[in-house]
């Protein structure tokens, strides 16, 4: 390069040499320099600015130029390597190998102090130049330098081919090792010095976790995928299985996904505090704490408010998610189903707030059992980490039992349900409403009573909710307290109201307090399942009464009025609860239409009115069957006939009612009177 440098200056030189002494015509002369020139910058791959060739053609291209340029090259290879500068301190972080290319040698590097990034050079030449231009003038140094700027290539080229080369000459030189990281072992932990080998497991770790996260755009498909085809699965058994319960399919549906949701937030949660403990206590291992993460919490919760089935279905979801939440792990998915459907079972008679810590602690003794049973297949049961595990889960059980303790009341007003606890509340007969029914409407009450002690025993029997049934039964006909005088069982001193009444008012009178009762319900925030046995307790059924004494009538007007004038708007009874209040008040009524209520006429009765109600088709919406009707007639007759039943005469009384009845004068009536009844 330096030879290049003298050849290439000298040959220009003379060209202007030979111009100087006129040996060539002027226009060729030009010609031939422009030539040279052009030569020069090719031959030595620069591109001359118009400053640096005005200075060099003021020294004619002299040689004692070229010479400054060479002192200030020749220097600089001299003591610094020059090097690409696409090439960082990363790339020569560990060493670099030389290779000569002249004589193929290699020498290995790692004094790094004497390489020179390309684009350095600048600052490099202007310190040098201070002592090799010293006595010249600005203009030769600064030019001096922009042209050993120009001529300077780098000496020092990255070989990726040589060194994929000697790189796997390395690695098969050199035996594998492997280092076993158990699950759930502790790497690093916070503030610790990182080793060689505990970065190379960190490494190893994300890797791991790289290929098995989420970001795979084929797993999370595949998830999502799998999630909703089992939300199908599940909604189409539910609605083929269940029938529709009112308006509250909706509302159901609202709360079963947010109690998953909810579920899948405590999992997250807890999945993260077990790390946490697992850092603050390294003897608590990470699995050994997924066990305290109160699983059942939400089965438990769609259990209280709602029903079994519906707790059933979220169970088998949730440990579905459960599986890929813990990577696939059956064991947690099928330690959750276990705990939640056996909890939803038990909790769901829950009657007073106390019911949920025993709700809790059996969750937590069969979590204890599950625990047991993995611990022996997987042939662990003889080690502290079992220990750890069983009172992880007992913890679980109860935290469990706690959480839906406190939230039960936040869901049960978002949602308006009605829960047992909240029924047995309702049921305190010294409710103001029941104190105002008592006053106003006496025989609304009394029937109301005896309604209740009718339904409440059937619902048992053929498996409803006797205590729903039972307080709808109290609340049933609390419309009536609008216009208590205008039924029959409130009339006093033979006055009737509908004497004075069209057949027509009086069975809009007579069919309006359901109305009247859905709108007390309300005022009175029962909920919705008291309120809609309110509703359709009568179904669409007929005032019979009123329509008879309507077709009766000598008006043609009113005897020819349609029979849907005189029947209730429904809808018929949806649940049993509300067919067993529908047949409970129509029973009771008709019993003390008896003049003679023996056991024969009431079994009568009883048999007859359920016929004839199940003919009109009162009960086609409900889910009552044939055997349920069987059980209820059976029940209904066994308590009517405690009501009716004859009291035995006492002798006393006998005599006394016989031997000391007075007229209006105050004569003693020796006549004997009708047997006192109970």
């Amino acid at each position: 390069m330096i030879s290049d440098i003298y050849a290439n200056f000298s040959s220009v030189s003379e060209v202007y040499q030979q111009n100087k002494d006129n040996k060539t015509p002027a226009d060729i002369g030009k010609k031939t320099l422009n030539v040279a020139i052009s030569e020069f910058e090719k031959s030595l791959g620069i591109k001359l600015s118009r400053d640096e060739l005005t200075f060099l053609s003021r020294h004619n291209f002299s040689q004692g130029i070229a010479e400054k340029i060479v002192q200030l090259i020749d220097n600089l290879y001299k003591n610094v390597i020059v090097v690409n500068s696409n090439l960082t301190a990363n790339d020569f972080s560990d060493g670099i190998i030389i290779r000569d290319l002249k004589t193929q040698s290699e020498n290995e590097k790692k004094d790094f102090s004497t390489i020179l990034p390309f684009d350095k050079i600048t600052d490099y030449l202007n310190k040098e130049e201070l002592s090799i231009l010293q006595g010249m003038n600005e203009d030769v140094r600064r030019n001096a330098v922009s042209l050993a700027i120009k001529l300077i290539k780098p000496n020092l080229t990255f070989n990726k081919n040589a060194t994929e080369k000697k790189k796997q000459e390395i690695l098969a030189s050199v035996k594998p090792v492997f280092s076993l990281v158990k699950k759930n072992e502790m790497i690093v932990r916070e503030g610790q010095k990182i080793s060689e080998i505990d970065r190379e497991k960190l490494e190893s770790f994300y890797r791991k976790k790289g290929q098995a996260s989420f970001s795979n755009l084929s797993t999370v498909l595949g998830i999502f995928l799998s999630v909703v085809l089992l939300g199908l699965v599940l909604y189409y058994w539910r609605t083929r299985n269940w029938p529709k319960k009112h308006d509250r399919s909706n509302v159901d549906s609202l709360f079963l996904s947010t109690a998953a949701v909810f579920q899948i937030f405590l999992v997250k949660a807890g999945i993260f505090l077990s790390d946490a403990i697992n850092r603050a206590f390294p003897y608590l291992s990470v699995e050994a704490c997924f066990y305290a993460i109160p699983f059942a919490t939400a089965a438990m919760l769609v259990a209280v408010l709602t029903n079994r089935n519906m707790a059933l279905v979220l169970s088998i979801f949730i440990s579905f998610i459960i599986s890929f939440l813990f990577e696939n792990d059956v064991k947690m998915s099928l330690f959750c189903f276990l705990g939640s459907v056996a909890s939803s079972y038990h909790v769901v008679t829950c009657r007073q707030r106390s019911a949920f810590f025993n709700a809790g602690l059996f969750l937590g003794l069969f979590n204890v059992a599950v625990i047991f049973c993995l611990g022996l297949i997987a042939k662990e049961i003889f080690s502290i980490e079992l220990l750890i595990r069983l009172a992880m889960g007992m913890a679980g059980g109860l935290v469990s039992g706690i959480l839906v303790a406190g939230l039960t009341p936040l869901f049960e007003t978002i949602f308006k349900y009605t829960t047992d606890i909240k029924l047995l509340e309702l049921a305190n007969l010294n409710q103001p409403i029941f104190q105002r029914m008592m006053m106003e409407a006496p025989g609304t009450y009394h029937h109301s009573v005896v309604v209740a002690s009718l339904v409440e025993a059937a619902a048992e029997a053929i498996g409803a909710n006797p205590l729903l049934a039972k307080v709808s039964a109290y609340y049933h006909d609390i419309g009536k307290l609008k216009k208590p005088l205008y039924f029959i069982e409130n009339q006093r001193n033979g006055e009737n109201k509908h004497d004075k009444l069209s057949p027509k008012m009086s069975s809009l009178v007579i069919i309006s307090h359901v109305k009247d009762g859905c709108e007390i319900a309300q005022q009175a925030k029962l909920g919705k399942e008291i309120t809609n046995i309110i509703r359709e307790h009568h179904g669409t059924g007929l005032v019979s009464f009123f329509y008879e004494k309507a077709k009766k009538d000598k008006d043609s007007s009113i005897s020819s009025l349609p029979e849907t004038d005189f029947r209730y708007p429904g809808p018929k009874p949806q649940t049993k609860e509300a067919g067993l209040v529908l047949l409970g008040d129509v029973l009771e009524a008709s019993s003390r239409a008896l003049s003679n209520p023996t056991p024969a006429r009431i079994t009568s009765l009883v048999r007859d009115r359920i016929e004839k109600i199940f003919t009109d088709g009162q009960l086609d919406e409900c889910e009552l069957t044939m055997r349920d009707l069987s059980k209820i007639a059976e029940i209904f007759t066994r308590i009517l006939n405690g009501i009716f039943h004859h009291r035995i005469d006492y002798p006393e009384h006998a005599n006394r009612e016989m031997n000391l009845r007075k007229d209006s004068n105050g004569n003693i009536d020796q006549k004997p009177t009708e047997k006192s009844k109970a």
